[in-house]
């Protein structure tokens, strides 16, 4: 027998902080997802599995349809997001714990945003012919994720990967006080605080709710013919493709001058 809905968000519900779109939406409808597949065991490396499949397949309708396939697959990338938290929610309750899993849920979202954008643009540039939003559909797709953090997280775990192999411990030098974000700059932590506001109404899962008004909007554009149909997605692609430019931008001048990659090895590896 399977718990109470209730009972369910003590066992199962997630401790850490999500991002506010999950809070606020897909954490309140994922329990009732788990709790159906519960009953049939399911492991959470399946949900994971199907998220990236639905993914692929909202992709496709935004790329090849016009703007009511383009809601039917932003519809769908948004249940792939309630998934994001029923797959943790499932492996919560079974008690797994495996690399494997938190392969497939890297997968998903290293291929979300890419993946989202570039067919979004590309269904757009189909409908319109307009060349130039497929170049913004490709700065969306790259610098809409965190690339210089993930750089960060790439480069302390390939230099503590051959220190283990060598068997040599590389030495940090640090000026001040441990900080992993934006290093040993007053100017860099300054950012970081704006940044942590700014990024739950900019970044994934927010860049999907853009999206879907979007469409929303167009679809009423096409009926009442207030703009160009597909104009919203254009000046949208264009405008965050270029933000999101700047925003990297900034991000790597100010994590290499605060030498947060040095601070980031330092928390994670410095004996105590």
């Amino acid at each position: 027998m399977v718990e109470s809905i209730r009972e369910l968000r003590e066992i199962c519900g997630s401790k850490k902080k999500q991002p506010l779109y999950m809070e606020l939406v897909s954490m309140k409808m994922s329990v009732y997802i788990t709790k159906l597949l519960l009953y049939t065991k399911i492991s959470a490396d399946y949900v994971t599995i199907s998220m990236i499949i639905l993914l692929i397949i909202g992709s496709g309708f935004m790329a090849f349809g016009g703007l009511w396939s383009i809601l039917t697959g932003i519809l769908i990338i948004h249940f792939t997001i309630i998934l994001d938290n029923v797959n943790g929610e499932v492996a919560r309750y079974w008690k797994e714990d495996g690399l494997i899993g938190t392969f497939l849920e890297q997968v998903y979202h290293n291929i979300a945003v890419p993946l989202v954008f570039f067919m979004l643009a590309f269904g757009v540039f189909m409908r319109t012919g307009y060349t130039p939003i497929l170049i913004f559909g490709f700065l969306c797709a790259v610098f809409g994720k965190p690339i210089i953090l993930n750089s960060i997280k790439d480069a302390v775990i390939e230099e503590r990967s051959s220190e283990i192999k060598t068997g040599k411990k590389v030495k940090v030098s640090l000026a001040g006080k441990l900080n992993m974000k934006g290093g040993d700059t007053k100017i860099g932590g300054n950012l970081y605080r704006a940044y942590d506001i700014v990024r739950e109404f900019w970044v994934y899962p927010a860049n999907i709710v853009h999206i879907t008004l979007l469409a929303i909007l167009e679809l009423i554009n096409a009926s009442y013919g207030f703009t160009s149909q597909y104009m919203l997605f254009i000046i949208y692609l264009a405008a965050y493709g270029s933000i999101s430019v700047l925003i990297q931008t900034v991000a790597f001048i100010v994590n290499y001058k605060g030498k947060t990659v040095d601070h980031y090895y330092e928390a994670l590896f410095k004996k105590k």
